[in-house]
């Protein structure tokens, strides 16, 4: 769905209280979702005009509140949108999942924001990269070595541990 601005929204409404046209009349004509018409209509409805300019601040008590009322009243999203004021649909769902799923406490322990792309032990790589080109020409002469012979100490031990597999698998042959 394309983001469409306040204004625009504000106009839609005005247009569809006037009479001129229905629902659908404006929701196409402004190039809004009919469905979020609606429930921009009924929020506007019961809210007034400041719903559009200053929506519900979302808290985790508000999605508790919004998500617990929908489900017990098996409310629409155009009723939850009237009593609430709120116009999210993809997170009215996610949050009547939840709360269906882990209760209360499954809302109240969202973590707004996205995942990080890197978990944090790349993330630390990252930086020792950057901290290398700080380093002196000698500096990083060591470090490479000192990774070098980490390597090779692994590869002996690896080696190690397949010559005692491959001496038990002989002897157990016998």
């Amino acid at each position: 769905m394309t983001k469409i601005s306040k204004v625009t929204k504000l106009e839609a409404i005005h247009t569809y209280f006037e009479g001129k046209k229905s629902v659908r009349g404006v929701a196409r004509e402004y190039g809004i979702p009919q469905m979020y018409f609606r429930m921009m209509v009924a929020a506007y409805r019961v809210h007034g005009e400041m719903i559009l300019f200053d929506p519900p601040k979302v808290t985790p008590e508000f999605r508790v509140k919004v998500a617990k009322w929908a489900i017990s009243n098996d409310a629409s999203y155009t009723e939850v949108a009237a009593k609430f004021g709120y116009l999210g649909v993809a997170q009215m769902m996610q949050w009547k999942e939840i709360y269906r799923q882990k209760g209360p406490n499954g809302l109240l322990s969202i973590i707004k924001g996205r995942k990080p792309n890197m978990a944090k032990k790349d993330q630390a790589k990252k930086r020792a990269k950057h901290s290398k080109k700080q380093l002196t020409p000698e500096q990083n002469r060591i470090e490479q070595l000192e990774a070098e012979n980490l390597e090779l100490r692994i590869k002996l031990e690896a080696s190690k541990l397949l010559a005692s597999m491959k001496q038990r698998t002989d002897k157990s042959q016998r």
